[in-house]
């Protein structure tokens, strides 16, 4: 059986007809597509829509049927994204059975009464028909025909091929200017902040988002990490994505709507990563995608599609997006997401509000206002109210915190900087003491507030707390070590200073456990 291959997914036979009377053709398809139980949505006599049953190996199909020059265009075309980019042979399986459930229908069926029946048929069309053939609910859709034709803008398919060649183009500029980048610093020292990697650095640069940037003002990053992606792999799926769910909804939301949904729903989910990650640098297109399906998922929740076709879109839209949204898998972005559907789901509605509103004000610029009112408040909220985090302070003090540690040690433990010991007279170990490291102890002991005074995340403000009970710790052990070599009273000094230590690496162990 011949697979169809595609992000689209169809197969077409044509029938010519010769002369045949094409709506004694049309009848005959008619009634084959009910006795398979198909739901027909549309019934003239230029053709036929009807979507197929939902199955386990099957969610729906459209196969319509259209007179075209003599001839009847009989065409099978997935509903759903399909896994691989293949039909597995669903949509030539359909024409067949059709086929041959038309020669049954033709030679028992209605083998005395086909003028009859197709004249009752034809009688019971009605005056006016939620779908037609010139603008089918796959009209974007049927232009997916050919390997370059999702990069090929047409009159129902436009700004979704631009915004594919806008991604595209991006990756490629950023990649060559990475690896230029990366190449560069090979040979010369950067000036990197603590935990921070040379990717980081560069991506930041790239406009990828962040929390601590958008939060201390660089607004811009939740529009520009929208068109930037990690890799070729995260690129090409997200734009396979894009084609997919752009051909089913641009046509009918209009150019600028659609392309203001786009940004709408990428920002806000944009917004939400930063609301929800620490410190994870995020980028591209798939928040904006995911709020293009709740768009449509919204919509379907509606009149705005016929019953059968909005049952076969339901249920296959349903199902992309709940294999798609699960919150599993390691360096997914699933606040985007969401973000990005939730999001979708309301513009979906004010979108549907807002063509069926009489005031010709509102359907023209009602969307475009609401949606606008919308993210306005929600990126302004985020950014009054969501805390900014301390983590690059936090980084930077347990560095200085450990290397004064450190230096500490080793004045009062007698090691030389390599951390190898040194043997010193008394009076000479006392005076390093006295007038450097017990200073520096003075100065270790400020760090404890500093470190309580940081606002971070929970788990991040837990180890600062942590932070703070060690320099408190380490400053009692140091005193008692200074007044150990003092005093020359070890048996005085010493239980103090091994119970202070079991302290200190019971804290550190607990620390790292996340206890």
């Amino acid at each position: 059986m011949a697979w169809a291959w595609g992000i689209s997914p169809k197969k077409i036979e044509t029938i010519p007809l010769g002369d045949y009377n094409s709506d004694y053709y049309l009848t005959l398809t008619y009634h084959a597509m009910v006795s398979r139980g198909w739901h027909v949505g549309y019934f003239d006599h230029d053709g036929i829509i009807a979507y197929t049953n939902i199955s386990w190996p099957s969610y729906s199909e459209e196969v319509s049927a259209r007179v075209k020059d003599g001839s009847v265009v009989i065409k099978s075309e997935c509903v759903g994204y399909q896994g691989i980019l293949t039909d597995y042979g669903k949509n030539q399986q359909n024409l067949d059975r059709l086929l041959d459930e038309i020669i049954y229908v033709e030679h028992v069926h209605l083998k005395n009464n086909l003028e009859e029946s197709t004249q009752e048929l034809i009688d019971s069309i009605p005056e006016k028909q939620f779908l037609n053939l010139e603008d089918p609910p796959m009209a974007g859709k049927e232009q997916l025909r050919g390997f370059f034709s999702p990069f090929i803008p047409n009159k129902k398919y436009f700004v979704t091929p631009i915004l594919v060649i806008i991604n595209i183009l991006i990756y490629i500029a950023t990649f060559i200017a990475f690896n230029i980048l990366l190449a560069y610093s090979t040979g010369h020292q950067l000036n990197l902040s603590h935990g921070e990697t040379i990717h980081d650095k560069f991506y930041l640069l790239f406009g990828y988002n962040h929390r601590t940037e958008v939060l201390n003002g660089q607004v811009w990053r939740l529009v520009t990490s929208i068109f930037q992606h990690f890799s070729l792999a995260h690129l090409f799926f997200n734009m396979v994505a894009l084609v997919y769910i752009g051909s089913l909804i641009e046509c009918k939301l209009g150019r600028w709507n659609y392309l203001l949904m786009f940004l709408f729903t990428g920002i806000t989910a944009s917004t939400a990563s930063v609301a929800f990650h620490d410190n994870q640098i995020s980028a591209g297109a798939s928040g904006a995608i995911f709020g293009l399906f709740g768009i449509l998922l919204a919509l379907l929740c509606t009149d705005f599609y016929e019953q059968s076709a909005r049952r076969a879109l339901l249920i296959s839209t349903a199902i992309v997006v709940g294999l798609n949204i699960a919150p599993i898998g390691e360096g997914i972005d699933h606040a985007a997401h969401f973000g990005g559907i939730i999001s979708g789901y309301i513009f979906g509605w004010i979108a549907y509000f807002g063509f069926n509103h009489k005031n010709r004000f509102v359907k023209k610029w009602g969307i475009a206002l609401a949606g606008s009112a919308i993210v306005i408040v929600f990126v302004s909220c985020s950014m009054v109210f969501l805390p900014r985090y301390q983590l690059r302070e936090y980084d930077t003090l347990v560095e200085k915190m450990q290397n004064m540690a450190t230096d500490l040690d080793n004045y009062f433990y007698g090691r030389d900087e390599n951390g190898h010991y040194v043997t010193l007279a008394r009076k000479e170990k006392l005076d390093s003491i006295e007038l450097i490291a017990l200073p520096e102890v003075q100065k270790f002991k400020k760090l404890a507030p500093q470190f309580n005074k940081l606002i971070l995340p929970a788990k991040k403000e837990k180890a600062a707390r942590a932070e703070a009970k060690l320099v408190g710790l380490l400053c009692q052990v140091y005193q008692l070590l200074y007044l150990e070599i003092k005093e020359q009273n070890m048996e005085k000094y010493r239980p103090k200073v091994d119970s202070l230590t079991y302290l200190v690496n019971d804290v550190r162990m607990n620390w790292e456990k996340g206890d």
